[in-house]
């Protein structure tokens, strides 16, 4: 089933040609908005709203920019999106407003008729390729040969946000983020500082580890690119396309963090790769991921972190000056990075709890993970939900549902899987991280 978000943009007699002969749609800075979420792949439609006719199927080969091409409509319609057509030739939905009426809306101020929105989420984009007697499998195989993937988003979350792990977040304020502060860039220039660093994250599941890497993409306001395996499946030729546009994307933003989660997949020993596939691409995608940590310029931002569960399965070599040179631990959280975490997951969720009350309650949670506390604040919510549905009072989250929610969760890691890590971390001398 496809599940791409669509977006329907608006044109008259008098532009629609020049958007179709200059592949490109757009608008006035006063729906800036509204057309922001639009994304580089996002299936696209163009609606006359003179003739009440839907045009497509397009391909948006950017995101919402301003003045792509000045000279456009006379410069009447700054906000433009560059797109392609795809699946053949134009397809069009006559009496559009008729056949989709959910989608658009009559204007009685101008007796005209919009869409009701400019982004729509995947049913629709379905509903009007229905329309246009169009197949998924149709787009789906169109998508493909136009190498329209897209990779990656900003995220939001800050390391404010994230409870502990105090050692990585100095480390990358001090390393990443201040650097890139406006009233140091000049220094960090002149200094030739780059930010290109190759870090590894690892320790058990749960302890946190994609988390930071989001975090520190927030704070520096990069795109967070994540690769795992499935970067490398399809048919014949695909992984290799998929490699190039994935790399191009990254090679064309200003700051990003590149994620290997899992990375024992890609950094396992060369021996030790079992299919003709991976023997193929994973060279070439550390080829790639060599050309990022030693690039020279300084006006750009690219830092490459892995995380995993299994170091032990990593080959030395990664280990060395110039690739991951710096490691660290993730380990469980101790008392004071407990409590953070109580209070960052308790914050959002109405809650009768005391300072004192929450640090009692981090002292039952030793050996818990991260996400292990989590777990047991969401099933404490459900508790407090039962409560009050039966006695009704007032919604909150007490200390009682918490210690009831701590004797049914216990901790999802074993003393053995972590000692395995502390004792190759041991010998590897890297327990150390500063």
């Amino acid at each position: 089933m496809l599940k791409k978000q669509c977006f329907i943009m608006i044109c008259t007699n008098s532009t629609e040609e020049e958007c179709f002969s200059r592949n490109l749609f757009g608008d006035t800075k006063k729906r800036e908005n509204f057309l922001r979420p639009i994304k580089k792949g996002d299936i696209g439609f163009l609606y006359n709203i003179n003739k009440d006719i839907l045009y497509g199927v397009y391909i948006a080969k950017t995101k919402v920019k301003e003045n792509i091409e000045k000279d456009a409509w006379g410069g009447s319609f700054p906000l433009q999106v560059k797109v392609a057509q795809i699946s053949g030739e134009r397809k069009d939905v006559k009496n559009a407003s008729s056949v989709l009426p959910n989608i658009f809306r009559r204007s009685e101020k101008k007796n005209r008729i919009y869409p009701q929105k400019h982004v729509y989420g995947p049913e629709t984009t379905r509903e009007i390729l229905q329309a246009m007697k169009i197949s998924n499998e149709e787009i789906e195989k169109a998508l493909r040969e136009e190498s329209v993937e897209t990779y990656g988003d900003f995220p939001e979350i800050k390391l404010k946000d994230v409870g502990g792990l105090n050692e990585i977040k100095t480390y990358f304020k001090e390393r990443v983020i201040d650097p890139m502060r406006e009233e140091l860039l000049e220094a960090s220039a002149e200094l030739g500082i780059r930010i290109n660093n190759g870090i590894l994250l690892y320790g058990l599941p749960g302890t946190g580890k994609t988390l930071i890497a989001k975090a520190i993409a927030g704070e520096m306001e990069a795109k967070f690119i994540e690769i795992d395996p499935t970067i490398i499946l399809g048919y014949p030729g695909e992984a290799e396309k998929r490699l190039k546009n994935l790399f191009d994307e990254i090679n064309a933003e200003p700051r990003v963090v590149l994620f290997l989660d899992e990375a024992e997949w890609i950094l396992m020993k060369r021996e030790n790769l079992s299919s003709s596939v991976m023997q193929r691409l994973i060279p070439l995608l550390l080829m790639e991921m060599n050309k990022i940590l030693n690039r020279k310029e300084i006006d750009k931002q690219i830092i490459i972190i892995a995380a995993t569960n299994k170091p032990f399965e990593i080959d030395d070599a990664f280990l060395r000056p110039g690739r991951f040179d710096r490691c660290f631990y993730i380990s469980l959280p101790d008392k004071e990075a407990r409590v953070e975490i109580l209070k960052i997951n308790l914050q959002k969720r109405s809650n009768k709890l005391t300072l004192k009350q929450i640090e009692e309650i981090a002292e039952y949670l030793e050996d818990y993970s991260g996400a292990d506390i989590k777990k047991v604040i969401e099933n404490s919510a459900f508790l407090a939900l039962n409560r009050y549905k039966e006695a009704k009072g007032k919604a909150e989250i007490l200390y009682e549902d918490i210690k009831r929610s701590i004797m049914e969760i216990k901790p999802s890691v074993s003393k053995g899987d972590k000692e395995k890590i502390e004792n190759w971390a041991k010998e590897k001398n890297l327990l150390k991280n500063f």
